[in-house]
Formats: structure tokens, sequence, C-alpha cells
């Protein structure tokens, strides 16, 4: 194999290989795995990584192509109910931790996204993810919040929440202090904009933020302040958690309250549009930089405005910088619905939480593992209008099907060889309407074949 390529299967395998090996420090049980069994702790781990969304049956048919290998759903789902969790985050974990041609910003920033997503699984009485305050009838929904790299286009991290009891903000914090690398950049949309988020972002190392806020009804009262018309300034809010103070000093000077039911904030726009939570004093300054930027064409009539709140350095990012820099953001967007639909990951094969969780984690690392495959195949480039990427949905069928087989080097540059040949062009400036629509979770007996 050429030095240039790195088999990204057979390190994914590796990594598997050393977790199965010490797998009872991640289970509780350590009786599990010690017998001799046909579906061990590697071949169980890998078999569930390389899942799609089809039925359980069919998912271990195309697994095995030995007879005497196969084996029954329920043996599978009785050897997987060993596992946890908690044995697929430390995978997620490694794999990240040996990425290949890490791409940077500048040659400097890794360039990171915050941002949720809703999965539904079918519905299981006893889930912890039960939403009951719906009508007509009570579902399941399990809430993701990732942390994904932008310019590599992996997943880092992420937290499962219970969508009837979700919140953004403590999480998407408890992500930025897992995270121990140098210097990078966080996005983050409307929905996460808070005091306590962006102060623990001002007092974390290396850490750089970018976040959009509210520039209307809800909006900080300096954000609203702001002229008609781009600019770039500097603001420190007051904040307290003394009510009495509160009360005392809010006609006369300009002071935030959290945790208190007469905030400025209205409970109307939205239960993630309050500070529930406060990390610090009494009092502080919490400061930040405030880009105010123009979303439209100024000659159509109508002024759209957006505001960037961020602590980078107005010398190196300029207000003409940080459009185009938190248009970067939208790549966690498009992530997830790769990881819904070419991935597989809205159909899953169990009704079990922690089933539930193993597999979106194991569609995360393949994710990973695709993208890192993706990046060292070769693109072939014509004179056409377009430049052209690799079909992503295409790779992970490839991917998928070689993968059963063998992780060995001749079978990777097959690999690399077959997706090359399918391509799809980018087309810069597309603006297609987002179709949101509700999707109900595929019953077991109505899976495609």
């Amino acid at each position: 194999m050429k030095n240039l390529h790195t088999n990204i299967l057979k390190r994914l395998d590796t990594i598997i290989k050393e977790t199965a090996d010490h797998i009872h420090d991640f289970i509780d049980s350590k009786s599990a795995f010690t017998r001799k069994r046909k579906l061990d702790a590697f071949t169980l781990i890998k078999l569930t990584l390389n899942m799609q969304g089809n039925s359980l049956e069919k998912e271990l048919d195309d697994a095995f192509d030995d007879d005497n290998q196969l084996m029954t759903a329920s043996a599978y789902v009785q050897q997987k109910s060993k596992l946890s969790p908690q044995c697929f985050a430390h995978i997620l974990q490694c794999f990240n931790n040996q990425l290949i041609h890490i791409q940077l910003l500048d040659h400097k920033y890794r360039l990171f996204a915050i941002d949720g997503s809703d999965f539904n699984q079918l519905w299981n009485p006893n889930s912890k993810n039960k939403v009951t305050k719906q009508v007509p009838q009570p579902f399941c929904q399990i809430h993701v919040n990732a942390m994904y790299d932008l310019l590599n286009n992996t997943y880092q991290d992420c937290i499962f929440q219970p969508k009837a009891h979700m919140n953004e903000r403590p999480a998407a914090v408890q992500l930025l202090k897992h995270l121990n690398i140098g210097p990078y950049i966080v996005m983050m949309d409307r929905g996460y904009t808070s005091f306590n988020l962006i102060e623990n972002c001002n007092r974390l190392d290396n850490c750089f933020y970018v976040i959009r806020t509210r520039i209307g009804k809800g909006a900080m009262k300096e954000i609203r302040t702001l002229p008609n018309c781009e600019c770039d300034q500097d603001i420190s809010c007051r904040v307290t958690i003394s009510g009495h103070y509160y009360v005392m000093h809010k006609d006369t000077e300009k002071i935030h309250l959290v945790i208190h039911q007469k905030h400025h904030y209205k409970k109307y726009f939205s239960k993630n549009s309050r500070d529930a939570s406060w990390d610090f004093g009494d009092f502080c300054n919490v400061k930040f930089r405030a880009c105010k930027v123009r979303i439209n064409d100024p000659d159509t009539g109508k002024d759209e405005w957006e505001v960037l709140l961020t602590n980078l350095s107005r010398q190196e990012f300029p207000l003409s910088r940080m459009k185009r820099l938190y248009h970067l953001r939208w790549g966690i967007e498009s992530s997830f619905r790769k990881l819904k639909y070419d991935l597989g990951c809205i159909q899953f094969h169990s009704k079990q939480d922690d089933f539930i969780e193993m597999e979106i984690y194991a569609h995360m690392i393949m994710f990973n593992t695709v993208s890192q495959i993706n990046a060292q195949a070769y693109v072939p480039q014509s004179h056409c209008k377009y430049m052209y990427i690799i079909n992503f949905k295409m790779a992970c069928r490839i991917i998928h099907k070689h993968y059963n087989c063998s992780s060995t080097d001749i079978i990777f540059l097959k690999v690399l060889r077959r997706i090359s040949r399918y391509t799809v062009p980018i087309r810069p400036g597309r603006k297609d309407k987002r179709n949101i629509k509700v999707k109900a979770p595929v019953c077991f007996l109505y899976r495609v074949a």
C-alpha cells in the first residue's frame, strides 16, 4: 500500500481489539465475555458498528458469509445486552485521538460546532425518554447534543438527554470542559446564548467562541441598542444573582438578573431563552465582542441583520470575516442529515435506551471512519462548471459492504478505488427551503429488506 494512504479500517479494528481486550473496564459484569463463544466481544462490537438501518436479520446475514457463523437475532441481542454505551464512547474518543491530516483554520485553530438533534425511537413504556405531555399520544425521543469538527468532518463528542428534559446550554458547557486540545473556535446558534455559557467560554483555556444571538424581542438590552448598521463593539454586561440588588438598581444602571422569575427574559419565547444556572459569584462583568452584520442584499428594501457574540481578536477576525466564518457552522446541520439518512441512524434495532445510545455512538464512529477514508480518496476533476467531492452515501454503502469481509490493505485500496467512482458536484450559493416533516420511527416488521 502506498505510504500516502493510512488504512483507517485496520486502525479501527485495532482500537476495537484493544477495547475488547479490556472490556471489563467498561461493563459491570465480571463474568461476561469470559467463556469462548461464537460472538466474542471484538466481533460483537464490530458487528454493531457496521450496522445500518435494515432489519436485524438482514444485518446479521450480511455480516457472515459462513453458515456456521450465522446466529439468531435473539443470540445477538443477548450478547449485546452485556455491553454498555461506555464501550462505544471509548472507541469514539480513541479514534478521534488518532485522526490523520487534521485540518486547522489559519494553521492554528480547530473549528467546532455544537448543536442538538432529536432521534425517534419506538415506544417503550419503561424508557426514560418518554414524552407524555403531547397529543394525541405519548412517544419516545432522545435528544443528542453533539460537538462536530467542521473542517475534518468528524464528531468529537456527544451527550444524551431525554427530549422532555433537554437543556442544551449545560450540555454545551460540559462538552467544552471535556475538550482537551490546543486553541479552538466553537460556534453555536441562537438557542445557546446565555451569560453563564459565555462566561464559561471566557474562562476556559484556548476557547474562542462565535454565538449567534437574538436581535429583537428577548434580546439582551445592549444588543437591542446597537445602531441600525453594520458595527463591531465591545460590550460588558453586569450580571447579578441578587434579586434585591436588581430591584433596587435596575432603573439606574444596566444590570441583568439570573436565576429569578422577574429578569428581563420572557417565558413565552422559549424555555431555553432563560438563564437557569449560574456557576460564578454574586456579581460578574460578562465581556464579549458584538458583531452586527447584514445577511441580505441592501437593494431588496428590507434590512435583515444578525449579531454574533465572540471573543476573537478584531485584528485577526474583522467584521468582514466573521460572517464567512459563521457560515461554516452549517456543516453540523448537513452532518445530521448524513448521519440519519446515509448511515441509517433513524431506524434502530431495539427499544431499550442503552441499545439506542450504543447505536448512535456506533453510527458516529462509522461517520468519522467514512469521512477519514473519503479524505484519502482520489477525486477526479474535469473541466466542468463545478468542483466534485465523494458521494457520502455511496461511500457508506461501499465501506459497509467491504468492512464485513476484511480490513486488509488490499481491501482498503479496493474501497478507495471504488468510492472514487461516485462523486457529486459542489454548487456554492444554493438556497433550498428546508422541508421539515415529522417522521415516526419504522416498526421492526416494516423494515426494507
